[in-house]
């Protein structure tokens, strides 16, 4: 029979004069009429759903589910903050659609300063990504969207059979799983870290070797000296040596701690250097206890001598304060003289200090030194932009086939205009490189907006077809990035 007559009978002489047969259509459809009737209120409800169902069954071609394998979809709740208009969920979409990855971060971070909601028809696709599973930015684009979509993106999760980004209230530290346990741990760490400390030495002792060194390693953030009981409690008495390295590790960044003292305690006395003879070296015996703080008595190289190899583990263990005592000299004169002739001879190696301690100014005022022993490239990340600034590239500089990863600061701060200069000019010189969108796209978010002029001449005189892409690319990514910082900062 034709399944839409009867309904059309139905509706021409009302539901009070003439019922919607239950019988006569197809057996699926039968069965799904009669749970409607079954359940509506009233005869007109379910004429309506009983109408609708029809339909969609006629217009389709197929057979409808059965009532229990049919989703019921409660209603989206409402929400408390306004949405942004729908210039700014356009702009979300197609950064999302063209794989904009670094611009799509970044609009993400302006967006969740403005107490405002992405509109809800543009939640589907950004959430999808965010669960990418080769999605690199995963983890922080979730985060982000947990912020920026609301509620409807929580109750949208269900949907969509992905795990929820967290609920409004935390789970219990005592109950929560391990990833929640880092990820709150982390939080606190921003906010408030000797909170996270305390909140750390409840369970520890209950976490396997593996779990204790990846949660201790979360301490990192805003690391201090207050942290420093609690690490030592662990480097001595943890059942685990991957797990004591860990803490021991972390209390050799903290520049006043007291395992850093004690390096700086053995050392002094032990080291010389006169104007005319140079460096020598006083043996110190070594002690079970230096082992204890993971010192090695044996050299691997065997044209350094044990005795020279203790003294230099301890010399990449100080801090410049101690160099400055050293040398009787403020710091930028202590870290010139140390950069122009360390001791220990090659086999010294001044980044692993400078690193250890992230200290930028001793970075700084060791690459103002410009010696071919410095590793430029590891030291440049610790710099801030306005240090950049006065830095020269070094030729060895030309030979890179790209821009180190440490260079781009986690901060996002824009780089200078002389650093971005210098730059430019490097990668224009090796015009036999390929540079890919991603890497014209992620300079345009440290650009300074006054490189535009000078990417605008360089197209011009440009005789590379690669790097004229690269240029116009640049240029195209940095009017975006100013047409994000536009819309987001007039909705804040």
């Amino acid at each position: 029979m034709n399944v839409t007559e009867p309904i059309i009978h139905a509706a021409l002489l009302g539901t009070a004069n003439r019922e919607l047969p239950l019988s006569g259509f197809p057996e699926t459809l039968e069965k799904a009429f009669r749970h409607i009737y079954g359940e509506a209120e009233d005869t007109e409800t379910a004429f309506y759903r009983m109408s609708a169902l029809a339909f969609a069954y006629h217009r389709a071609g197929t057979e409808p589910l059965h009532a229990e394998g049919s989703t019921c979809i409660s209603e989206a709740p409402e929400e408390v903050l306004p949405y942004f208009n729908g210039q700014a969920g356009e702009l979300l979409t197609y950064l999302n659609q063209q794989r904009n990855r670094y611009l799509l971060l970044y609009a993400y971070r302006k967006a969740s300063e403005c107490n405002r909601l992405i509109p809800p028809s543009c939640l589907y696709p950004l959430i999808q990504h965010a669960y990418e599973r080769n999605n690199p930015d995963k983890e922080e684009e979730q985060a982000l969207l947990a912020v920026l979509t609301g509620r409807r993106g929580r109750w949208l999760l269900n949907y969509m059979g992905v795990s929820d980004w967290g609920g409004d209230e935390e789970e219990p530290w005592e109950t929560a799983s391990h990833a929640e346990r880092k990820r709150m741990l982390r939080n606190l760490r921003k906010s408030n870290p000797q909170q996270g400390t305390v909140l750390l030495q409840t369970e520890l002792k209950n976490e396997t070797a593996a779990h204790r060194n990846e949660l201790i390693q979360c301490l990192k953030i805003n690391l201090s000296k207050d942290d420093e009981p609690f690490l030592q409690n662990i480097m001595q008495t943890d059942r685990s040596s991957t797990v004591k390295e860990t803490a021991r590790q972390m209390l050799s960044s903290l520049p006043d701690s007291d395992l850093v003292q004690t390096y700086c305690e053995w050392l002094r006395g032990h080291l010389h250097k006169r104007l005319l003879t140079g460096w020598s070296y006083d043996a110190l015996p070594f002690t079970p206890e230096m082992k204890q703080m993971g010192l090695e008595e044996v050299s691997p190289n065997k044209q350094e001598k044990d005795d020279a190899y203790l003294l230099r583990q301890l010399a990449e263990r100080v801090p410049l304060r101690f160099w400055m005592e050293f040398f009787d000299c403020p710091a930028a004169k202590a870290a010139e003289k140390l950069a122009q002739n360390p001791p220990f001879k090659a086999h010294f190696n001044l980044e692993v200090p400078i690193m250890t301690f992230a200290d930028s100014l001793w970075a700084f005022h060791t690459l103002k030194v410009r010696t071919e022993r410095i590793d430029f490239s590891t030291l440049l990340c610790l710099l801030t932009p306005e240090q950049r600034e006065e830095i020269l590239l070094p030729e060895r500089v030309k030979s890179f086939y790209q821009i180190p990863e440490s260079w781009f600061n986690t901060d996002g701060k824009t780089w200078g205009i002389k650093f971005s200069t210098r730059l430019l000019e490097w990668m224009s010189q090796n015009t036999y490189h390929y540079y890919p969108k991603e890497s014209a796209e992620r300079l345009a978010l440290y650009f300074p907006p006054e490189m535009l002029p000078r990417l605008e001449q360089l197209l011009r005189i440009s005789d590379s077809q690669g790097m004229s892409d690269f240029y116009q690319q640049t240029m195209e990514y940095m009017k975006l990035k100013e047409k994000i910082d536009t819309l987001f900062n007039e909705n804040k």
